[in-house]
């Protein structure tokens, strides 16, 4: 499995789906507004960081960002 394609989804469906993936490491769940904040939160916890998750810098929305991070957070088969 994947993380979620973003495409077609909003920030709090995204979000919510991601929040619950990874429960176990307590993300949580952010306004939109404030997705960068929380991808930076992301690169603190032990899993993200060691995934080389793309940097939001680089992204001009969290759907360009999220759609970066498919390619990286392969959890396991599909």
């Amino acid at each position: 499995m994947l993380t979620y394609d973003p495409r077609g989804m909003t920030w709090p469906e995204y979000n919510k789906l991601m929040t619950e993936l990874f429960a176990s490491n307590d993300i949580g769940y952010v306004e939109e507004k404030d997705w960068r904040q929380w991808v930076d939160g992301l690169n603190g916890i032990g899993y993200f960081g060691q995934s080389a998750i793309p940097d939001q810098t680089m992204c001009a929305t969290w759907q360009e960002w999220a759609e970066q991070m498919v390619g990286i957070m392969n959890l396991g088969t599909t």
